[in-house]
């Protein structure tokens, strides 16, 4: 045996070997595919609820049309009449036109959906009409009237309009 000093051993202390380098980089790999993997389904689902946003928007304006063609075709005959006079003196104005009904103008169903009557104010040539929808949609419609205003000949494109400041949000 050989005798070393008194501080030192037979056998050799192996070297520290390197730190393992392959799990740091293996962990630091995935974290970034599953940060990146959730980004894609954060922009995805995102991309979806405006698609399905920009669906029912749609389906309100369509309706809406519907509801402003059924005003146009119910405000014919004796209802006619009332096309002269903002909705408001409606009640007041019904014995000038004889036959006429004003109820008949301020609601409303179609196609099992109820709507009102918000609002009509005729002007030269075309009237201001402002439909809502029981689910709480609403538009405004500029309607095109004959020379005597007594007469709808057209309907403009629909306008959307926001929720009534009184009215509670769901």
């Amino acid at each position: 045996m050989l005798l070393l000093g008194s501080r030192q051993s037979l056998f050799v202390k192996p070297k520290p070997r390197a730190a393992g380098f392959v799990l740091p980089l293996a962990l630091s790999a995935s974290a970034v595919l599953l940060l990146g993997s959730a980004s894609i389904h954060t922009l995805s689902l995102k991309g979806r609820l405006r698609l399905q946003s920009v669906i029912q928007r749609e389906q309100a304006a369509d309706q809406l049309r519907s509801v402003a063609q059924a005003f146009a075709t119910m405000a014919t005959g004796a209802q006619a009449c009332l096309l002269l006079w903002p909705s408001f003196d409606w009640n007041l104005r019904r014995y000038s036109c004889s036959g006429a009904e004003p109820s008949a103008l301020l609601e409303g169903s179609v196609a099992d959906q109820s709507w009102q009557l918000l609002s009509w104010q005729p002007g030269p040539g075309s009237g201001d009409l402002r439909l809502a929808l029981a689910d709480g949609h609403r538009a405004s419609f500029t309607l095109k009237l004959a020379q005597d205003g007594a007469q709808i000949l057209g309907i403009s494109a629909v306008q959307l309009l926001g929720r009534d400041a009184l009215e509670p949000l769901s």
